[in-house]
């Protein structure tokens, strides 16, 4: 019997210009899953938060020390919050994303949960989500 090893890597590139075109600020982010951490590497999806209570994402397929987000909040009139491990790290408007490296359970809680909140009505929210090294990754940059 064989035995598959894969792996993900993910780099993007962004830069900011001025009105006359020059470079104020350049950021080419990239990392690389490690072999034993793609199994349930990846998860992608939409989910509609309650406009009333936290709305869970389900982490049950990711080790909760080192998790890449891309969220988006698709819909078009209110703001959704991003709140892993019940800290808010992001109030995303209407058509606006965040791509982040997230410790889930910063508090060492077992917590383990990536809440989103829309507090005045429900709103549609696109995610992907991918494992990062099982070593952790430093958010305090």
């Amino acid at each position: 019997m064989a035995t598959q090893a894969t792996s993900v890597s993910v780099s993007g590139n962004f830069t900011l210009t001025d009105s006359t075109g020059s470079v104020v600020f350049t950021f080419s982010p990239s990392f690389t899953t490690l072999s034993d951490t793609t199994s349930g590497a990846i998860s992608t999806g939409e989910i509609l938060t309650d406009g009333t209570s936290d709305t869970t994402v389900n982490l049950a397929r990711h080790h909760k020390d080192a998790l890449f987000a891309f969220i988006k909040n698709v819909d078009t009139d209110y703001p959704v919050a991003v709140k892993p491990d019940g800290d808010v790290i992001a109030n995303l408007k209407p058509g606006e994303f965040m791509f982040s490296p997230i410790h889930i359970d910063g508090a060492g809680d077992a917590s383990n949960n990536l809440d989103l909140a829309a507090t005045t009505a429900a709103q549609k929210v696109q995610f992907l989500l991918c494992d990062g090294p099982n070593t952790g990754i430093n958010t305090d940059d």
